[in-house]
C-alpha cells in the first residue's frame, strides 16, 4: 500500500498539487447554524413533519405479541412492524406469577398500548392464543372473572384503532416473538 502511495505521490507533484487536511466543524458551530436558521425553516419543517406521520398511518402496523409463564419465570415478547418494515421489539419479565392465559391477556394489553401511544390507525395483532382470539371476537364466551376484567381492558383500548383485526397464527410463523418470550421469562431483575 505504501509503494502505490510513493509512486502517486511522484506523479501528482509534477502538478503542484498541496495537501491541506480538512478542518473539523466544532460542536458550537453546528448549534450556532441551526439557532441561526430554525426559525426561517419552521414553516417547512412543520409541514414536512405532518406529511411522515401521514404516511406513517396509512399503511398497516402489525404486531406480533407472546407470552408465556414456565419454570424459568414469566416473560412477554412483543414486536411492532412498521408499514416500512421498521421493526420495535420488546422483551418483558413479569416479576408475578400467573397463568399461560393471563400473561398472554397482558402481553396483548401491553402491545396494544404501544400502538395507541404511537397514534398507530390501522393494525393487524396476530397471536398463537386460539381461546384469547376468540375471546377477543366473541366466538367464545369467557368464564374466568380476570379474563373477563382483561377483556374489558382490550375492547376499551381497541376503540382507539380504526381498524384493528386479530388472528390466531401457530407459533411456528413468527419465531421472534416467541425467542422475546423466552428472553423475557429468564431475565431476573435484582432487589435493590
Amino acid at each position: 500500500m505504501s509503494g502505490r502511495m510513493a509512486k502517486w505521490s511522484v506523479k501528482l507533484s509534477t502538478f503542484d498539487i498541496k495537501y491541506e487536511p480538512r478542518s473539523a466543524i466544532k460542536s458550537q458551530a453546528l448549534a450556532d447554524f441551526v439557532a441561526d436558521f430554525s426559525n426561517d425553516l419552521q414553516d417547512d419543517l412543520d409541514i414536512e413533519a405532518k406529511q411522515l406521520l401521514e404516511d406513517e398511518h396509512l399503511g398497516k402496523w402489525t404486531l406480533f405479541m407472546d407470552g408465556a409463564s414456565n419454570q424459568k419465570g414469566i416473560g412477554q415478547g412483543i414486536i411492532l412492524k412498521s408499514p416500512q418494515g421498521d421493526i420495535l421489539p420488546q422483551a418483558v419479565s413479569c416479576e408475578f406469577s400467573t397463568t399461560n392465559n393471563k400473561v398472554k391477556y397482558e402481553a396483548l394489553v401491553m402491545g396494544l398500548q404501544l400502538a395507541k401511544d404511537l397514534q398507530i390507525n390501522d393494525l393487524q395483532v396476530f397471536v398463537d392464543s386460539l381461546l384469547l382470539t376468540n375471546h377477543f371476537n366473541g366466538s367464545y364466551v369467557v368464564k374466568a372473572e380476570r379474563l373477563t376484567l382483561y377483556l374489558g381492558i382490550l375492547k376499551e383500548l381497541a376503540s382507539n384503532f380504526e381498524n384493528l383485526s386479530l388472528t390466531q397464527v401457530p407459533k411456528e410463523e413468527y419465531t421472534e416473538a416467541d425467542t422475546l418470550t423466552n428472553l423475557g421469562s429468564s431475565i431476573r431483575i435484582p432487589p435493590k
